[in-house]
């Protein structure tokens, strides 16, 4: 019964995200609605993210745990862009700020990125959950995609595919990943975004560890007044 309730309530919060709406959307069977999709919706409000559009004709979007690929068609045209997103760590917050960059993807590469998407068979796979011997874990990656083509909508999860073995789906999964990296582009945007975090020490959401950068003494000292500086003008407002 509670699975039901969260079920209907995301298909009612789907139906009314947008004022302009007209129609209401569908959940497919193979979707799972309970864990990831709470999990997702902290994300976008951590780190301000756009709520799926469901007046678009197709969007996908598939979620890492530090970024977010989002595919839209209207009408005849076709779009794509990479949001990344991290949390800086500081003492003992380890929510203490967030660094977000959006990127807008060539248009050739989101028209080869809509057709791939559409021919490459990814309606059919199930979330993970649905699939025979797929094992879970604590540690991992999981990978989440959203897909809407008219007015069905799905929403999948998939925990670490390349910890599966002998699972066709997992590999299906695998060399959908690299395939949708390869079409976008996609490294270069994440080298970028990398190389412009503005913290020392930062972490995805959801990860139990943080990065930290090397910086010398004086580096350090010049971060700390940045950082009190920052937070003055934070309380003035």
């Amino acid at each position: 019964m509670k699975v039901l309730l969260l079920t209907l309530t995301i298909l009612l919060s789907l139906s009314a995200n947008s004022q302009n709406e007209k129609s209401e959307l569908y959940l497919t069977k193979e979707s799972d609605t309970t864990f990831w999709k709470n999990y997702q919706t902290e994300k976008i409000k951590d780190f301000k993210l756009p709520k799926l559009n469901s007046e678009s004709q197709f969007v996908f979007r598939t979620w890492n745990p530090g970024s977010m690929l989002e595919i839209t068609k209207n009408n005849d045209s076709i779009s794509g862009k990479i949001t990344y997103f991290v949390f800086e760590v500081w003492g003992n917050d380890s929510k203490a700020d967030t660094f977000v960059k959006t990127y807008f993807l060539q248009k050739s590469n989101s028209e080869n990125l809509y057709k791939y998407i559409l021919n490459s068979g990814i309606q059919k796979i199930p979330s993970d959950k649905y699939i025979k011997d797929w094992q879970q874990g604590f540690d991992g990656i999981t990978h989440i995609y959203e897909l809407k083509e008219n007015n069905t909508y799905s929403f999948k999860n998939f925990w670490t595919p390349k910890a599966q073995k002998g699972i066709t789906e997992a590999e299906f999964i695998i060399d959908f990943n690299k395939k949708i990296s390869e079409i976008g582009e996609l490294e270069k945007y994440g080298k970028d975004f990398f190389e412009k975090v503005p913290f020392i020490s930062y972490k995805y959401s959801g990860s139990a560890y943080s990065i930290i950068k090397p910086i010398t003494k004086k580096e350090l000292r010049e971060y700390k007044r940045e950082r009190k500086k920052k937070k003055r003008n934070k309380n003035k407002r």
